[in-house]
């Protein structure tokens, strides 16, 4: 959205108190997730790669899905959703054991004070994910071993290239930098976060394996990512 200069107003979803409103944003019998687009009239839009898909239709400026390198795209995006949901696996039960990071997840209205007395209602909203979504095993060395190959995979197709595909920002990099979230979050500057939800998306084994993929993602964001 920021990329095709496409105008939108950005809200967090609250697992469990929002479930009713995001229901209604999704037809019947689509089973309804984040991140959604909602653009009356037209049909909400989900899912990150429909989403930026749809944004390149409503935007300008260069494109992030050129006609040449369409397969590979996809082919890179469906790796990096195989690698989140690793991720999500990895992170949603870390949440439930890391007080700091229940207290970060609460809406943004409560106060500051209060967010360690409200902190189990963040974890039943989380438990609720976890059910939500049937998330598999997440120990630590399971989740390097199902990893590890996509990154390693990453690493021999940039061969120290900034981009990708070789020819040009596009989606591909986009999703391959969302994929190694396990490396650590983006920085403040690019996405606000506590230091207990920092600490549950990072995976210190993965995290010293491959520092040069983080060295490239961060570099990635801060040339395209708009503060």
């Amino acid at each position: 959205m920021d990329h095709h200069r496409v105008a939108y107003r950005y809200q967090d979803y609250v697992p469990l108190i929002q479930e009713r409103w995001l229901r209604k944003q999704v037809a019947p019998g689509v089973k309804p997730s984040v991140p959604l687009l909602v653009d009356p009239p037209q049909p909400a839009t989900h899912g990150s790669f429909a989403i930026a898909k749809r944004a390149e239709e409503l935007g300008q400026g260069s494109a992030l899905f050129p006609a040449a390198h369409l397969d590979a795209i996809t082919a890179w995006n469906d790796t990096s959703e195989e690698v989140l949901d690793a991720a999500r696996a990895y992170a949603m039960p870390r949440m439930l054991t890391i007080s700091r990071a229940q207290a970060e997840a609460l809406p943004k209205f409560v106060p500051g004070f209060l967010r360690p007395l409200f902190a189990p209602s963040a974890r039943l909203g989380m438990r609720y994910v976890v059910k939500k979504h049937q998330v598999a095993d997440g120990s630590p060395e399971v989740i390097e071993a199902k990893v590890a190959p996509a990154y390693e995979k990453l690493r021999a197709a940039l061969g120290g290239r900034p981009y990708l595909l070789g020819t040009g920002f596009t989606y591909a990099d986009v999703t391959a930098a969302v994929m190694l979230v396990l490396l650590g979050p983006p920085a403040d500057r690019h996405l606000p976060m506590g230091p207990g939800t920092r600490e549950v998306w990072t995976h210190p084994g993965l995290a010293a394996r491959f520092p040069d993929l983080l060295a490239w993602r961060d570099a990635l964001y801060d040339k395209h990512r708009r503060a």
